[in-house]
């Protein structure tokens, strides 16, 4: 030390302090290392036996599941035909209604038809009586066993629709409302 110059024994001091912070920061850094690396061979080791485990555990799922797939399978094919035959019996049912809805659905104009003969205006009636020539010849392609006599309906239509466009309301559709009714009953056995 140089007596009187305090900033030499600081400058003298301070090369040494930098120099030896420099070696405990090394030697920790070093320690560091060291114990990073045998905690990585650690998780190496510990990550391959969790890999041989999965893979065993997937071959005995495998081996397990194959004969439950089996079954699976046998029961869907099974569900798929009780499916398919319950399909076709509530579709033969909701055609049956259907069918019977749209001879509902005539039977209600026809009486429209009537209920404006009734009232004087046969141009409107016959109209409306006209409208259900479409409908019960669509029935009659639909319904085999009724064809005939739903087709059959034509010309008695035809007749009345004629004369009350003549203003002659004095017949009833009463022959296609009956034969109507007796179709729709036949319908509901």
């Amino acid at each position: 030390m140089v007596p009187g110059n305090s900033w030499i024994t600081i400058t003298m001091t301070e090369p040494m302090l930098m120099n030896s912070l420099h070696h405990v920061l090394i030697s920790t850094l070093l320690v560091l290392q060291t114990y990073l690396v045998f905690q990585n061979q650690q998780l190496r080791t510990e990550m391959d036996g969790v890999k041989t485990l999965q893979r065993d555990s997937a071959s005995v799922l495998a081996e397990s599941l194959t004969p439950l797939s089996e079954k699976l399978e046998t029961i869907d094919a099974v569900t798929t035909k009780l499916g398919g035959a319950t399909d076709e019996e509530s579709n033969k049912k909701i055609s049956a209604l259907q069918q019977r809805l749209d001879l509902h659905g005539i039977l209600i104009t026809v009486n429209q038809a009537d209920q404006l003969r009734a009232e004087g205006k046969s141009g409107a009636a016959a109209d409306k009586l006209k409208s259900v020539k479409e409908p019960i010849w669509q029935a009659g392609d639909t319904l085999k066993e009724q064809k005939a006599r739903l087709q059959g309906l034509m010309q008695p239509i035809d007749t009345l629709v004629a004369a009350w466009q003549g203003n002659d309301t004095t017949t009833a559709p009463d022959t296609i409302r009956k034969e109507l009714e007796t179709v729709l009953g036949e319908l509901g056995k």
